[in-house]
């Protein structure tokens, strides 16, 4: 008995230890998205918008690392102003229609969340993740700032 409940309490452990870990990798993805989006706000304010959208969609530059990135939107009909990944996406009216699996309104529901959250705020929704080509929820954080949607999102 004893061996099955240090066995059981050795599971355990080992669960919640998996648990902890994801759970800070999580909140350390949070945090780098809000930095990120500050970041990006503070640089268009320093050195306007040419330059800074220019640094944004620079995919080896300093606003592109790992999952994150930055991407700019109008703050009114949601069209991606930066977009470094896809940059086919840029000044394409069609994505203020564009849903997920769960007919959620991607881009929509980023606006209504930047413009509502003026400390910014969470939006959320579920796409193929690009590596591992399975559904995924994506986490994305919004802030609106001069008009505009600032934008940067991981996989959960």
């Amino acid at each position: 008995m004893n061996k099955v409940l240090r066995s059981f309490g050795a599971a355990l452990a080992s669960l919640l230890m998996v648990l902890s870990v994801s759970s800070a990798m999580a909140q350390d993805k949070e945090a780098t998205a809000k930095d990120l989006v500050d970041k990006a706000i503070a640089l268009y304010d320093d050195v306007g918008q040419e330059k800074s959208f220019d640094m944004f969609n620079d995919k080896s530059g300093e606003f592109v690392f790992d999952e994150f990135y930055v991407i700019v939107a109008d703050g009114e009909k949601g069209t991606f102003l930066t977009h470094a990944i896809n940059p086919k996406l840029v000044n394409n009216p069609g994505l203020w229609d564009l849903q997920d699996v769960n007919s959620k309104f991607i881009i929509r529901d980023m606006v209504e969340t930047g413009k509502a959250s003026p400390d910014g705020g969470w939006s959320n929704y579920t796409w193929t993740h690009p590596q591992t080509k399975k559904l995924a929820e994506k986490k994305t954080w919004v802030k609106a700032h001069d008009g505009k949607i600032f934008m940067v999102g991981y996989y959960d």
